[in-house]
């Protein structure tokens, strides 16, 4: 993705057919990002687990995950 954004993550997420046997792990920066965009479509409201269509999203603190790219993980 060339910037994420909420709404290319819920395309993203309806794209690839992804349920909620996995997560979605991003670089720091864009999880920030993301966040901040998310809180701007719905009033400045976030729920803990931080979810998108019933996908979790977090926040890569290994320094696994490029910028810019969605590491998607199994979360059985």
């Amino acid at each position: 993705m060339e910037k994420i954004t909420y709404d290319g993550m819920r395309n993203f997420i309806v794209e690839n057919e992804l349920t909620d046997s996995v997560a979605i792990s991003l670089h720091p920066d864009n999880f920030d990002e993301l966040v901040m965009d998310y809180l701007d479509i719905n009033g400045n409201q976030i729920e803990r687990p931080f979810e998108i269509l019933g996908i979790e999203i977090i926040q890569d603190n290994s320094g696994g995950v490029p910028k810019n790219k969605v590491n998607i993980l199994n979360a059985v």
